[in-house]
């Protein structure tokens, strides 16, 4: 009688405490440091969203672009001094639609930070927190997944526990970014798919409607997993073949539409190096941090094995997740400019599910009691990723450790740690010091400015406005001796135009703020060496 009962308890208490630490990985000190660039150009654009009704890259004042940087100087300086020339220009790099609508990344993420400001008010915390609780819905809602279509609790709880304990992907859940949206709605995209499968009613409905929203939030990689999700249906609904080809025709139907309005046949920019260099990289970041290329191997191999053994639900999820994995190591590097890991983020899900649908289903089914420390092993150290470093080098930002993975250090620093935020300390001195009117000219970072400063701000990535002679000079001059990728001819020329008093800030001088890529995070490791950002405040002409 109290058998069912204390079962549920069980799984009740094991789902809260899975809870419970990704809730406190993912809310804790979220308002700590101040938003970088990506995130404060979501949040100034749900700013305008509000005010305006749509997103907009100019205000009239302030210019956000899409960080693309062009190492022309010559054509750059064309574009630094009317404003109007400016965003033209960028609109001829289809950056954003004639009327300045953005269209670089749909409105999802924008939408959702706009109703975080409408009701919490404009902040760090409302910024971020809609996005920390959508990871923190992901780790419960994959747990579900996995329970109810593989018929196995420790699974379940596994596949959570390696999500909540994926430094890495806690870090980019915590930002006012798409990246938990990305998560969240793989992860109800996958739940519809397989009620479709199944006929459960509604099922279809509930497949396109979190398709939608997937789109909505991140359309890059959408479309190697629906690819991935159809394949599979053609596949073992040959039969039915006419109901997987409509269920794709309403799908389409209502993406379309959204595709014509991004304009997505016409995306600008280009690629920081050749493909098989961005496929390395890709392959680094998700085999080091997703999922290890040995773990997909092994899944690839049981799957076959037991084929015939497996529960059909079960059995179209592994495959679809295998899939979307490998999907996602190809597409990234094909269509993006650099191979970020936050392009991969999304497959952290289908990762965390796929590793322990192996351990359950090798190790549990024999040795049920080591396949808990099997999957601490797995969590706690890179054994199981280091075997690819023969064939892909490690970047020189990995922070390699054979006992154990070095970014809990980073993770624990992160969420728990007080490191000095360039942004934060070069704001606050400015909301102190300078008056609303003042104009500041900064060579990046400049979108956080816009966010939590009035003022007209000149500069970032597109040089927007900086050597402009129509209004007053810049007031203040903020100088990243760290960032490479600016035009430095054209800001060292405006800056030698005026005389300046420099203002002791004592940041580090950092390119980027809370920046939650590898390659960033490396640069706190050691602060001790780093000299401080430049600022001033002009005093001559």
């Amino acid at each position: 009688m109290f058998e069912p009962f204390n079962r549920y308890c069980y799984k009740f208490l094991l789902l809260a405490g899975i809870a419970g630490l990704a809730g406190t990985l993912l809310l804790w000190g979220l308002a700590e440091k101040y938003l970088w660039q990506d995130e404060a150009e979501t949040a100034v654009l749900a700013t305008r969203l509000l005010k305006v009704g749509r997103p907009l890259a100019y205000d009239g004042v302030n210019l956000v672009t899409t960080d693309n940087f062009d190492a022309n100087e010559g054509i750059v300086s064309q574009h630094t001094t009317d404003p109007k020339e400016s965003v033209d220009y960028h609109i001829r790099r289809k950056e954003f639609k004639k009327d300045t609508a953005w269209k670089w990344q749909p409105w999802g993420m924008i939408a959702v930070t706009a109703m975080s400001f409408k009701a919490l008010g404009q902040s760090t915390l409302a910024a971020r927190l809609p996005f920390a609780l959508a990871g923190l819905a992901t780790v419960i809602l994959l747990f579900r997944l996995v329970q109810k279509y593989s018929g196995s609790l420790p699974m379940a709880a596994l596949a959570a526990l390696f999500l909540a304990c994926n430094p890495y992907w806690i870090l980019h859940a915590r930002q006012c970014r798409y990246y938990s949206l990305s998560s969240l709605f793989l992860v109800l995209t996958l739940l519809g798919y397989v009620r479709w499968q199944e006929s459960a009613k509604g099922g279809a409905a509930v497949f396109v409607a979190a398709a939608w929203c997937y789109f909505q939030v991140d359309y890059g990689t959408v479309w190697p997993a629906l690819a991935v999700l159809f394949l599979d249906a053609l596949l073992t609904k040959r039969h039915n073949w006419r109901r997987t080809v409509a269920v794709g025709a309403a799908l389409a139907a209502v993406i379309v539409p959204f595709c014509f309005y991004y304009e997505l046949w016409g995306r600008g920019g280009g690629q920081s190096s050749d493909w098989k260099e961005r496929l390395a990289v890709n392959i680094f970041n998700m085999n080091e941090y997703l999922v290890p290329v040995l773990i997909v191997m092994a899944t690839v191999i049981v799957l076959v094995w037991r084929w015939k053994l497996l529960a059909t639900a079960e059995r179209s999820l592994v495959f679809v997740s295998s899939g979307i994995v490998l999907a996602l190591a190809a597409w990234i590097p094909t269509v993006s400019i650099y191979p970020f890991l936050r392009y991969a983020m999304v497959a952290a899900p289908v990762s965390c599910l796929l590793t322990a649908w192996v351990i359950v289903r090798t190790i549990g089914m024999r040795w049920p009691s080591l396949a808990w420390p099997t999957a601490a092993l797995l969590i706690a150290t890179p054994w199981a990723s280091m075997p690819l470093h023969a064939l892909v080098a490690p970047p020189y930002y990995y922070g390699a450790s054979t006992w154990y993975r070095a970014e809990f250090s980073t993770l624990r620093r992160e969420v728990f740690g007080h490191q000095p935020d360039p942004n934060r300390l070069v704001i606050e001195w400015l909301q102190k010091n300078a008056a609303p009117t003042d104009e500041i000219l900064i060579n990046y970072e400049d979108k956080p400015l816009m966010f939590y400063l009035p003022n007209p701000i000149r500069g970032g990535i597109s040089a927007f406005r900086v050597e402009d002679d129509s209004n007053t000079p810049p007031r203040f001059v903020v100088l990243r001796r760290s960032v490479t990728f600016v035009n430095w001819p054209i800001y060292i020329r405006e800056v030698q135009r005026y005389q300046w008093s420099s203002v002791p800030v004592n940041a580090p001088d950092l390119p980027w703020g809370n920046n939650p890529d590898p390659m960033s995070l490396h640069l706190y490791e050691d602060l001790s060496n780093t000299p401080d950002l430049i600022m001033g405040r002009r005093v001559g002409p």
